[in-house]
């Protein structure tokens, strides 16, 4: 677009056009010298005794004769040069318009709202977009505050706050999502991308911003959430009556058989004997799903990990079934204190550590590592079991998905719940016939984190 005007500008269409400025430098100091060459030719060839000699005309008209051709040239010179100049400005003046005018229509036809704002926040450009986004026209809205399309929400304004003082330090501020209102006062979500502006000096002279109205968008995100969560209310609904079916089947048989009148005293307290671990069984997976359905609020405090799992591995040691299980502790010396709820960690390692002995069966070696990966700590529990078959590992922290006769299947959801409440992430290694490791990375540094306390 701009090529045209340039060219035209730069083509020596006139002797005007040809005018450098290293010609004030060279021609005039020629011209002089060719001058007075020329001069002192003329005195040679003047007799002395000569009236127009003698009078002095001579001497003068030589002046004014040189003055005037050197006033001429330099005249020449600075005209076609001023005229040089202004066909160039003229040329780049009519790029710029159509440079503006090509940006224009580009920022017109946008299909996202394009929005910039002075250093004070006020409105000074409204494209089309953000009129059908915001309701409100350009003449409405141009010169405005910005803050008009705030919704009456302190959290909001203090985003918006936030986001000010970053366009400041000159940051660009990407994908912000965020509500705003609509010009009939109904809420909007959008996604904004700000970027800071700043004039010649370099000092902050507004923003403008990209943004996209993901209204639409949002509300189907939380349709699909929601159908989600009712089909995960629908399967955690299966599992429970399967878990809670099958022990009422055993009891309602051994009710039977004692009503029915005609068994022993020795046979009578074995039905009672299996009524009653049945209701313990019930009992372990209703506190079971109690722990994985109850919001892990947690209480975050400095702690030291590794006194911390020698007193969840004392613990495990005094339970009789777990003697033949040998335990090897590898601490990192240098772990600082980590932001932890202490009775909820006790759980995980715990939960782990009997996972672990479980998948061994008796005897076996269970090794506790701790590291630290950056800004992260590390907590492996490794086995010496079967390991865990490929086509199980992907379902291993699902509600109630369990390989062991017996177990209810939340104990390894309840650990990642908890991770998860901290922030960490916990994953798990295998390979079959070398046993399994449980890898849990724990922030270091955080003070509250998301559903403290």
């Amino acid at each position: 677009m701009n090529e045209p005007a340039e060219s035209s500008a730069s083509q020596p269409t006139t002797g005007a056009a040809r005018v450098r400025v290293w010609h004030f430098i060279v021609l005039p100091p020629l011209a002089m010298a060719g001058l007075l060459l020329l001069a002192r030719f003329a005195d040679a060839a003047l007799p002395d005794d000569s009236w127009l000699a003698q009078s002095g005309l001579f001497v003068a008209a030589r002046t004014i004769a040189i003055v005037a051709a050197m006033s001429s040239l330099i005249a020449w010179l600075a005209i076609g040069y001023r005229r040089q100049y202004e066909l160039r400005l003229e040329a780049r003046n009519r790029a710029l318009e159509e440079t503006r005018d090509f940006l224009a229509r580009v920022i017109e036809g946008c299909g996202e709202a394009i929005v910039t704002l002075d250093a004070l926040e006020r409105v000074t450009s409204w494209n089309p977009a953000a009129e059908r986004i915001f309701g409100w026209r350009a003449e409405e809205i141009l010169g405005q505050s910005y803050d008009r399309l705030l919704p009456d929400d302190p959290s909001l304004t203090e985003q918006r706050q936030e986001v000010t003082r970053r366009l400041r330090a000159g940051q660009t501020v990407r994908d912000h999502a965020t509500n705003r209102v609509h010009k009939d006062g109904h809420p909007i979500t959008i996604r904004a991308t700000w970027a800071p502006l700043h004039d010649a000096a370099g000092a902050f002279a507004g923003s403008t911003a990209i943004v996209l109205d993901t209204t639409t968008e949002t509300a189907m995100r939380q349709r699909l959430l929601e159908r989600e969560r009712l089909a995960a209310v629908g399967e955690l609904a299966a599992e429970v009556a399967h878990e809670v079916r099958n022990p009422l089947a055993g009891i309602r048989g051994a009710c039977e058989i004692v009503m029915g009148g005609k068994v022993d005293a020795e046979t009578q307290r074995e039905v009672v004997s299996e009524v009653v671990r049945q209701i313990d069984r019930l009992n372990r997976t209703v506190t079971d799903l109690l722990d994985y359905a109850r919001p892990a609020a947690i209480d975050p405090q400095p702690v030291d990990l590794h006194r911390l799992i020698d007193r969840v591995v004392e613990l495990f040691r005094e339970d009789p079934r777990n003697r033949d299980v040998s335990i090897d502790l590898r601490h990192d010396c240098e772990l600082p204190p980590v932001p932890l709820d202490p009775s909820q960690i006790q759980q995980v390692l715990f939960n782990l550590l009997l996972n672990a002995s479980q998948m061994m069966g008796p005897g076996g070696t269970i090794t506790v590592r701790t590291g630290l990966d950056g800004d992260q700590v590390r907590l492996e529990v490794r086995d010496t079991g079967p390991g865990i078959p490929p086509e199980v590992a992907p379902h291993l922290f699902k509600p109630f998905f369990t390989t062991r006769r017996g177990g209810t299947g939340l104990g390894l959801a309840i650990v990642k719940k908890i991770v998860v409440a901290h922030e960490g992430t916990i994953d798990v290694r295998s390979t079959p016939g070398a046993g399994a490791e449980f890898r849990i990375r724990l922030p270091v540094a955080g003070g509250s984190m998301p559903g403290s306390r």
